[in-house]
């Protein structure tokens, strides 16, 4: 159980790190919002090792053009033309809107869910190995006190996860 839950700590941490690193881009706050027109497509690899990229004009806000074509990891139609964010560091665009902010949000819940997830998972392995002594029923004690302070974090990260992913799933089906 210790192991499942540094497991759980370690992959939300992970989850968690992602989604906020990349959130900046869906909600325009980093990177160069501007359109991407797709011009053509290639795909590397075969069946489930196949990768589409897409590559296209980018033409920022201000009228900016870049000269080269831009990348895109997704498979898109020749003549789409799709709201991005152009990350110049990483000549990367990734897609800006409320389905892909939801997307990132649900992953922030997810992760956090899993980071705080985890210690409880420990503690819960550390209780259950300890000697059969006063000190196991204080730890007990205090597990609960813990677990009855995290239920209602936990109910809001759910509630939240539940939200952002209809929200992003609605938008979506709705958009592409």
């Amino acid at each position: 159980m210790a192991l499942a839950g540094l497991v759980m700590l370690l992959a939300g941490a992970a989850l968690t790190t992602v989604c906020v690193l990349t959130i900046g881009y869906s909600l325009r706050l980093a990177g160069q919002p501007g359109l991407l027109t797709v011009s053509g497509c290639s795909t590397d690899g075969v069946g489930k090792q196949a990768h589409t990229t897409c590559f296209g004009r980018f033409t920022s806000d201000s009228g900016t053009v870049v000269d080269r074509p831009v990348p895109y990891g997704g498979s898109l139609r020749v003549g789409a033309r799709l709201p991005v964010q152009y990350v110049e560091s990483e000549d990367d665009c990734y897609r800006v809107g409320v389905a892909y902010t939801g997307v990132r949000v649900l992953g922030i819940a997810v992760g956090l869910s899993g980071a705080f997830a985890g210690p409880v998972g420990i503690a819960q392995a550390v209780a259950i190995a300890a000697p059969r002594r006063a000190a196991r029923w204080r730890e007990a004690r205090l597990l609960r006190t813990v677990w009855r302070v995290l239920t209602p974090l936990f109910k809001a990260l759910g509630v939240l996860a539940l939200v952002s992913g209809l929200i992003s799933l609605a938008t979506y089906l709705l958009t592409d």
